[in-house]
């Protein structure tokens, strides 16, 4: 049987669903993902959950850890979509999941109610039970690629996503490279222009800031 397990801090409203619908699982913690279910790892995320993410600059994180550890990454959006023209900038909700369906290659389904996130959850359970293989919580998370490492620390600059860290890898050939560049080496890759390359340029040259502060000793990051 394909192993399923829940997010220890899902609503237990899905998880009453779960078992309504004969779907056997276990609740434990997870990270990252909210569901994982044979080789499909699952993040949920309401669309308040969404806009939050996105606001405060978590969201691409989040996806990019999905991705590396799951063989089959989904993000699961939850909520009533004629909702989206509530929030202040409904433009980028759009513009973040074209982006995590087409430079990060990972699926996007959407759920109107937690009762239909349970029924998805279902039919992603019976399709790895007709003949997925059995990954997930059981097998470690796959290990990085050299070039997506690469990939990773690059996108580490401000406002440098999936597609431009991959123009300046092609760009400058290394990572280490890419460090070593001026602004005006910087603007001749297609979409940087004078901001993104002084910004890119500030964080690099600027006195750490550590040095300066007392240190925090709370945690880095916290997942939503």
């Amino acid at each position: 049987m394909v192993d399923f397990t829940m997010d220890v801090h899902e609503p237990k409203a899905i998880a009453r669903h779960l078992k309504d619908l004969k779907v056997p699982f276990t609740v434990k913690k997870i990270t990252p993902g909210d569901y994982v279910v044979g080789e499909v790892g699952i993040e949920r995320k309401t669309l308040g959950d969404f806009f939050s993410s996105l606001v405060r600059k978590r969201l691409f994180d989040q996806v990019f850890r999905l991705k590396s550890c799951y063989q089959t990454p989904i993000v699961l959006v939850e909520g009533d979509l004629n909702d989206i023209t509530t929030h202040r900038n409904p433009a980028a909700l759009w513009g973040a999941l074209l982006a995590i369906l087409m430079d990060e290659d990972i699926r996007v389904l959407f759920s109107p109610s937690r009762l239909e996130t349970a029924r998805i959850l279902r039919a992603v359970w019976r399709r790895q039970e007709n003949g997925g293989s059995n990954y997930g919580l059981r097998h470690k998370p796959k290990m990085l690629t050299m070039g997506e490492k690469q990939l990773f620390v690059v996108q580490g600059f401000p406002n440098v996503g999936g597609t431009l860290s991959k123009s300046l890898l092609e760009e400058f050939g290394s990572v280490r490279r890419v460090m070593m560049a001026n602004k005006e080496d910087l603007m001749r890759v297609p979409k940087v222009g004078k901001k993104k390359a002084d910004d890119i340029t500030v964080v690099l040259d600027e006195e750490y800031e550590g040095s300066r502060k007392t240190s925090f000793n709370g945690p880095i990051d916290r997942w939503e």
